[in-house]
């Protein structure tokens, strides 16, 4: 009756303060946007270069998303939320002591190990806390979009702030991230570990038998061909969301616009966001297995959009209305995909599954997000903004379209059209037997 209790206390303390959680904790507020003015004004760092700062995120995103199970499995879902949080606050000390590509590299280490270990720990939180039932993934999607779309409001409400301190102070934005962060960190304490394990006595033994585990699901995701899909889709969606949250913003300074009206306009964009992560489920339901083409279409387009009116936009206020009309379709389409994603990811898992599926898309996604981000340093670095926008829109625009088709098949179908070997660690299954 105890471990009942226990288990309804967790399911509920857990499931209430996610939202507020992930309102706070989704990314770095009162960050984004005025980084970039911060690293290039402030600390005199070339715009490439902080263009290539995310490709050493993404680098080592990649080379520490093993480590980062491991200690998922090892600590579990709350402790690894904790050290996640306090990474991020190591981070933004960095950032404002920096000079150099070099301590940008230092503080792009520590924020990849800290949402390398949360990106992997807080979806799985929440996906233990409910308890399984066939409306477990409405009753995830429902709680996750309530979090999302509060922090797509916090957000918009962050940049219009960030950018009139920037004005004062450039140093103050990023002082107010690090007090977030340390509030988030506090919050996270909060949460009550969903999974309980045995405790063994050999550290070793342990680490080898998360090893042999995390193996065996990262060989069941590269079986399946529906998260293969998945996966390559979200990622190359998040390769060209990496690019275009620093090149929207220097098209924006390359057009001319001040710091202030820069954190106006992304406020705007973000509650964009936060109406897209609102009306996810009546997003879905429209466009059901073509909601992430959908979302690919709609972020290509706009790209190659802004960067072709972005040429005269400094001349005529129609094309600058369309530029920035551009990028809040740009907004739009980001927090339906982040708010749609998870979702799709979580489907047909449970406690011994998810963690690697999560774990999976993070490494394929850093290993997409370094390859755009060397291309889009590289095309900044060559010509304008303006340019380097309608070529990766282009290109994109193509892999989405053969994407798509190969998407056709594999996604979106049916329970029962997926064989028995896709939906192994189904928790329906269980809830029947």
């Amino acid at each position: 009756m105890g471990n009942k209790e226990d288990m309804r206390m967790m399911r509920k303390t857990n499931m209430r303060i996610f939202p507020t959680y992930k309102r706070l904790a989704w990314d770095y507020l009162f960050f984004y946007t005025i980084d970039f003015l911060f690293l290039t004004q402030i600390k005199g760092i070339s715009p490439s270069d902080v263009m290539l700062k995310s490709t050493f995120y993404a680098f080592f995103s990649i080379i520490l998303q093993l480590p980062a199970n491991v200690i998922v499995e090892f600590l579990g879902r709350k402790n690894s939320v904790i050290l996640g949080n306090v990474l991020s606050c190591l981070y933004m000390v960095i950032i404002m002591m920096s000079g150099s590509l070099l301590d940008l590299i230092i503080a792009e280490f520590f924020s990849a190990m800290s949402f390398s270990i949360k990106n992997v720990a807080e979806p799985s939180l929440l996906n233990e806390s409910i308890p399984p039932s066939r409306y477990k993934s409405q009753i995830y999607s429902r709680i996750s979009a309530k979090g999302a779309s509060g922090y797509y409001l916090f957000n918009a409400i962050s940049k219009v702030i960030a950018g009139a301190l920037f004005t004062i102070n450039g140093y103050l934005p990023v002082a107010l991230s690090l007090i977030v962060l340390v509030i988030v960190t506090i919050l996270s304490i909060g949460f009550i570990e969903p999974i309980k394990k045995k405790k063994k006595g050999n550290a070793i033994l342990m680490y080898k038998v998360e090893m042999r585990n995390v193996k065996e699901g990262f060989t069941f995701v590269l079986k399946s061909e529906r998260l293969k899909a998945l996966i390559l889709c979200a990622s190359l969606i998040y390769a060209l969301l990496s690019i275009l949250q620093t090149y929207h913003v220097s098209l924006q300074e390359d057009i001319g616009l001040s710091s202030f009206v820069i954190g106006i306009i992304a406020a705007i964009g973000g509650l964009a966001s936060s109406y897209a992560s609102k009306k996810q489920a009546r997003f879905h339901n429209k466009f059901r297995n073509q909601s992430l083409f959908t979302i690919c279409m709609i972020l290509s387009i706009s790209t190659i959009i802004a960067g072709l009116f972005g040429i005269k936009a400094e001349q005529y206020i129609f094309l600058l209305l369309i530029v920035i009309l551009s990028f809040f379709i740009y907004n739009f389409g980001m927090g339906m995909f982040h708010t749609i994603i998870d979702k799709y990811l979580r489907n047909f898992s449970n406690e011994k599954i998810d963690t690697k599926i999560f774990a999976a898309y993070n490494l394929f996604r850093s290993v997409f997000r370094m390859l755009a981000g060397l291309l889009a340093s590289f095309l900044l670095d060559k010509m304008t903004t303006t340019y380097c926008m309608m070529i990766i829109g282009i290109l994109f625009t193509i892999i989405y379209i053969l994407l798509g088709k190969y998407m056709k098949t594999r996604v979106g179908l049916n329970p029962e059209e997926y064989s028995n070997e896709e939906r192994k660690y189904d928790e329906l299954n269980q809830v029947k037997e």
